[in-house]
């Protein structure tokens, strides 16, 4: 997909005010400034900067972005090319907007904090998800939006009673690695579903997609960890070729 239209996804999902009935955010203009002035304000906010060290109890918005999908039906599993959403505040990362005349920077991938969400359900034994290290964009008011293009492959179980052409079902299943509720709260950002604005799969269709938040207690520990399901049901497109196999 080429950065254009990249762009115009992120841009749908700048992290600023929603009105009501999730309806688009309010876009602010993005002031870049000249590159003297930036360099002033890098130095600034980065000078003794810990991007180890995560904000005072950030509330991550996260959303997710369906690009293409494929299934493995002998494996059990999706491979899917997905962008995720994240958006925080970060008050270490302030600075004075209208004076400077520069309301946003584009920041490196290892410059500043990022939430650790990652998909426990995946395949992969080694790397969970495979992302882009894509810049984030930091507003001079502290919030940050990062929007990485991943490749995942999860476990899924599927059902090939009515295979090739009924419907399958998986799970995608995201959270924190190491932080609990109570240290970085994860909610989902607008409607409570995949975004499949740009799904193109030539093999597949969604046909349902839907997406929830819940607090789960271990024995182990009194703190809330927070996962955010998302179920997808799909099938496959039908054609001549597809009923000829059958």
């Amino acid at each position: 997909m080429n950065s254009a239209l990249y762009f115009c996804v992120l841009a749908a999902f700048l992290p600023f005010s929603y009105g009501d009935n999730d309806a688009a955010p309010t876009i602010p203009p993005m002031v870049s400034g000249n590159a003297k002035m930036r360099t002033e304000i890098r130095k600034a906010i980065f000078g003794d900067y810990d991007k180890v060290n995560l904000p005072d109890k950030p509330n991550v918005k996260f959303g997710l972005t369906l690009v293409n999908l494929d299934v493995d039906e002998d494996k059990q599993t999706l491979e899917a090319d997905i962008w995720m959403r994240m958006s925080w505040s970060d008050d270490r990362l302030q600075w004075d907007g209208p004076t400077t005349g520069v309301n946003v920077l584009r920041v490196g991938n290892d410059e500043v904090w990022k939430p650790d969400l990652t998909l426990y359900n995946s395949a992969n034994a080694g790397e969970l998800m495979s992302c882009s290290n894509v810049m984030p964009l930091v507003w001079s008011t502290g919030s940050v939006l990062w929007v990485p293009p991943c490749h995942i492959s999860a476990y899924c179980n599927l059902t090939l009673e009515e295979h090739p052409l009924g419907e399958q079902k998986c799970m995608l299943k995201f959270g924190s690695w190491v932080y609990d509720g109570l240290i970085m709260d994860v909610q989902l950002e607008g409607k409570a579903k995949a975004d499949t604005t740009y799904f193109m799969s030539n093999k597949w269709e969604i046909t349902k997609n839907t997406a929830t938040r819940k607090d789960t207690y271990y024995p182990c520990c009194a703190e809330p960890y927070v996962n955010l399901t998302y179920n997808l049901v799909f099938k496959r497109k039908t054609s001549k070729n597809t009923c000829d196999k059958i």
